[in-house]
């Protein structure tokens, strides 16, 4: 249980001390052009990948087993989740984040989703989704009996994408610097700029790492935040047991809060009428979809896909047509309007 909460105060301290945002990074790869952002992605996903299957290969965690997955139910409830991301300004981790800063949006938009992803998963929405969920059901080949074979493809694969995030951030050279207040290690820890290139490298690891102390906790598998937020919901009102990833969640919203304070970025922003709606529409887009993909951005697109699970990457596909449908309406005719 501890390890749990000290691995989402790590990574709730890398999203938020390297300004990542994983819908941001997929959004402006076609907002804004910027193709880069794909490696960024890919280095999470594989070297998440060569550090899972190292560990299942030597018999350090079980393998998982995957389940047959109903295509049109994850089809949809992916973009779903991928258009409410935008919506949001951010996925439901980023609302985490965005909590643990002090941002009113966080909180709205944790509440909605929590009560949507209940509503579908237990709640007056349950016979829709299994009425989805018996739809075109597609099995999952078991590519994971050969794990080495695996581990040296993904290995690969992370080496070159390592060797390209650290050549271009050894290549960052910062136009403008503000003056620093600090030196040494206090200087790092709250001035300066943490460079997406080598965060993504942390994250990667450092979610990696979840899926042993997960697995020493009982719980076979890696990061998750959907159902862990609402095993909290289900703690509350029903007495339901808290686990490992109900830890997660709780300290990335403490990683936020850490990092904020430390940078002097912490504040209770408020925020307008309009900015709560459309992030309250986007929750219930994102807590409905996630039940109905059987994840979310990060369960499925950066967790399950490093599993090499079929599913996770078909998720992963329209997560992504539904972030960019989403900046589409919302945010690219307006930029070209102007």
């Amino acid at each position: 249980m501890i390890s749990g909460l000290m691995a989402g105060i790590i990574f709730g301290f890398l999203w938020k001390r390297g300004k990542f945002c994983a819908t941001g990074i997929i959004r402006d790869i076609y907002l804004e052009k910027q193709k880069p952002n794909i490696v960024l992605i890919l280095a999470i996903i594989f070297i998440q990948a060569f550090l899972y299957h190292l560990m299942t290969g030597l018999g350090i965690i079980p393998m998982a087993k995957f389940k047959d997955f109903p295509l049109v139910s994850v089809a949809l409830g992916s973009f779903m989740f991928g258009f409410g991301a935008v919506m949001c300004n951010g996925c439901i981790t980023a609302s985490l984040v965005k909590l643990g800063d002090g941002r009113l949006t966080g909180l709205v938009s944790l509440i909605v989703f929590v009560l949507s992803a209940y509503a579908a998963k237990q709640g007056f929405l349950l016979p829709v989704t299994k009425s989805l969920g018996a739809v075109t059901l597609v099995p999952t080949p078991a590519i994971n009996t050969q794990p080495m074979i695996l581990v040296g493809i993904s290995g690969i694969v992370s080496a070159i994408l390592i060797f390209m995030l650290i050549k271009k951030a050894k290549a960052y050279n910062p136009k403008y610097t503000l003056p620093a207040k600090h030196t040494g290690f206090l200087h790092f820890l709250c001035e300066k700029v943490w460079q997406k290139e080598i965060v993504v490298i942390l994250m990667g690891i450092t979610m990696a790492a979840g899926f042993y102390f997960s697995n020493m906790n009982g719980r076979n598998g890696g990061f998750g935040i959907t159902t862990p937020l609402l095993s909290w919901l289900n703690a509350i009102i029903g007495g339901g047991k808290l686990g490992w990833a109900s830890m997660l969640v709780l300290g990335i919203v403490l990683g936020s809060t850490i990092a904020s304070l430390l940078t002097k970025e912490f504040s209770f922003l408020g925020t307008n009428l309009e900015s709560i709606i459309k992030t309250a529409i986007g929750s219930i887009l994102m807590g409905i979809g996630a039940v109905w993909g059987q994840g979310c951005l990060i369960g499925n697109g950066l967790v399950g896909t490093a599993q090499f699970s079929l599913k996770s990457w078909w998720a992963l596909l329209f997560i992504v047509i539904g972030i960019w449908s989403s900046a589409y309406i919302f945010l690219a005719r307006s930029l070209n309007k102007d």
